[in-house]
């Protein structure tokens, strides 16, 4: 009875404990199970009791998940199994986990080596533990997967327990190379350092903390991050076990709301730059017609004042050519405002440069040394000179800023040089260029440099590095640029200085029979920009090529260019640079059979001395009309034909 009781007694602790018995040969023959072990198995509906399930085989009470007698196999190698987590389906499709003790044991009474186990279902613990690491990773795969977030979290003692996948990357240092909250002193100032561990102190004193307070901060690469912060405590065990600091990186939005705040600045300045653009147009277009009228009087009183004393005409050409410089600066102003655009003409690109420099020069802090190299009989360019000057003055004065206050060397270059398609593909802006012959102009400062990251914004408009900039000079250098279907290259190095390249194509001469199928082609040397359009257009109109120069350079250069091509000379006979007698001569040294026709306001008879060696000549005075011209250009034709 006292056995019995005893039994009974030692049954009912292993069935409150969820514990069985099992006993089975090596080939998995069952040769003993106890009441718990048919509970835990969850066969006692089917085998009501343990007898029925002797001489069963073990997988005839389970389904296996792991592959069938791996237990057995570690037994056999160890002689036992200890605290083996084993997961197994039962009979009825549920899946449950058992705390697996398992040795081998003489059985007597089959005089044979069986395997014990002592079985103790664990599957509501192990649920619990599987949901509890699911926690935790999905906890740190959020954590980790927070771009912009950073997770740092400290323990009482200021030790850091967490630090996740973006504070190392906003931060610049791996979690193992921080463990306490002074680590971070590389990164944040003494003082952020005190404010953090009072902020701290407070938390786990259980003080809240509901402000949002903004650091800057320095990684280890020296970059200034802009992060927000708050501070939020972490409870286990009723008292507050962790202070999780989440920091995210403004950086970003911070950088982009400065530069919106920039543009809008910017916004409003081209606006009432607009506004001056209107004034100015008004302005230019009333002062042309004054300009028009003391122009016409000057040049009539030349054209009729043939006794007038020799002073009196000085006096009158000095108010024709400040007449016409006040009307290059209106034109200069409706250019400005947009109501004008500057067609191409044949230009000296050097020879500009040469001018360019004349004016600019004399304006360099003392100390800078500068020097320049411009080949001599360089090709022509078509081009605008107005802009092209602008180009060269933006250039230059981009080197001088850049330059240190003490002294600084700019050194320019203008020459020839011959780019191909993957050359040309190198460069900058050269979406419009054409693989051949190009001038180039390039300035090589010994300035600050300009950073990496603002090489490809130096060229935007409105982006400036410079105080007071407006960050509109390179972006006029870049329209012009591609205006002329030309390219740029941009060399620099932080700390040693910048060097601009701009390449320019040179005038590409027309196809011999491209000239033969017009009626002739005609150069014009006038430096009067209206007058140069109004015979552009009626010549082109009458079937003639026409090929143009503002002054006389310009004008000596396309005429050794085209040589013996050009049929027909249109030259006003003053000009700025030099004198129309000087083109004659040239003319009459290289080319005795072209036929010229002079346009002037002086009379005829005051032409007498240069005009007079000339073979087939004409003269027509300002002004005259469409018809009168035409007429004249037949004539000389015709007068060189017979």
């Amino acid at each position: 009875m006292f056995n019995e009781d005893l039994k009974n007694l030692f049954e009912d602790a292993l069935g409150f404990a969820s514990i069985g018995l099992v006993r089975y040969k090596l080939n998995g023959e069952i040769t003993f199970i106890d009441k718990n072990a048919l509970k835990i198995f969850e066969i006692e509906d089917i085998f009501p009791s343990p007898e029925k399930v002797i001489g069963k085989k073990i997988s005839d009470i389970q389904k296996y998940i792991l592959p069938p007698g791996s237990i057995r196999k570690k037994i056999l190698e160890n002689g036992y199994v200890r605290a083996f987590e084993y997961p197994l389906e039962t009979l009825k499709g549920k899946k449950k986990w058992f705390l697996h003790h398992s040795y081998l044991v003489w059985d007597e009474k089959n005089n044979e080596n069986c395997i014990q186990v002592i079985l103790q279902d664990i599957t509501e613990l192990k649920e619990t533990k599987l949901s509890l690491e699911w926690a935790i990773n999905r906890f740190q795969a959020i954590a980790n997967s927070s771009n912009g977030i950073a997770l740092i979290s400290f323990d009482s003692t200021k030790q850091i327990v967490l630090w996740n996948n973006y504070a190392e990357i906003l931060y610049g240092i791996e979690k193992s190379k921080v463990s306490k909250l002074q680590d971070l002193s590389k990164f944040l100032t003494s003082e952020q350092i005190n404010n953090l561990e009072k902020l701290l102190d407070k938390i786990f004193k259980g003080e809240p903390l509901t402000e949002l307070m903004c650091w800057v901060i320095k990684n280890k690469n020296g970059e200034e991050k802009r992060i927000n912060f708050t501070i939020t405590p972490v409870y286990g065990e009723d008292c507050v076990r962790e202070a999780l600091c989440i920091q995210i990186d403004t950086t970003k939005e911070y950088l982009q709301r400065r530069e919106i705040e920039q543009l809008q600045s910017h916004l409003e300045h081209v606006r009432k730059l607009e506004s001056i653009g209107t004034l100015a147009a008004g302005i230019a277009h009333e002062f042309n017609n004054i300009l028009m009228g003391i122009l016409g009087n000057a040049e009539l009183a030349l054209l009729y004042g043939e006794n007038l004393p020799s002073k009196t005409k000085d006096y009158l050409l000095q108010i024709r050519k400040s007449t016409e410089r006040a009307a290059r600066l209106t034109r200069e102003l409706l250019t400005y405002a947009g109501k004008e655009k500057e067609p191409f003409q044949i230009l000296d690109f050097g020879d500009l440069v040469k001018h360019t420099l004349e004016i600019l020069i004399p304006t360099v802090p003392k100390g800078t040394l500068i020097s320049s190299n411009i080949e001599e009989g360089l090709s022509p360019i078509e081009g605008t000179s107005n802009q092209l000057m602008q180009l060269v003055t933006h250039l230059f004065n981009n080197a001088v800023e850049s330059l240190p206050e003490s002294a600084g060397k700019i050194e320019i270059k203008v020459g020839r040089i011959s780019l191909s398609k993957e050359e040309l593909g190198k460069l900058i802006f050269s979406d419009h260029a054409n693989p051949g012959e190009y001038i180039y102009f390039s300035i090589t400062d010994t300035g600050t440099g300009i950073k990496e990251e603002h090489i490809s914004k130096i060229f935007d408009p409105f982006f400036s590095t410079k105080f007071l900039g407006r960050g509109l000079g390179l972006a006029t250098v870049a329209t012009t640029v591609r205006n002329h279907k030309g390219a740029i290259k941009v060399e620099t190095e932080v700390g040693k200085g910048s060097t601009f390249t701009v390449y320019l194509p040179v005038l590409a001469v027309r196809p011999k029979h491209e000239i033969e199928s017009s009626k002739g082609l005609i150069l014009i040397i006038d430096d009067e920009l209206e007058i140069q359009k109004l015979l552009f257009k009626s010549l082109s109109k009458e079937g003639y090529k026409v090929i143009q120069a503002l002054n006389g350079i310009e004008g000596l250069n396309l005429l050794n260019s085209y040589g013996n091509k050009i049929d027909l000379l249109i030259l006003d006979i003053i000009l700025p640079d030099i004198s129309g007698n000087k083109i004659l001569a040239e003319v009459n040294s290289k080319y005795p059979e072209l036929p010229i026709l002079i346009i002037s306001g002086y009379t005829e008879e005051s032409l007498e001395s240069s005009i007079s060696h000339l073979k087939y000549w004409d003269f027509m005075m300002k002004p005259f009309s469409i018809r009168e011209i035409t007429q004249k250009i037949k004539e000389l034709f015709n007068t060189k034909k017979s």
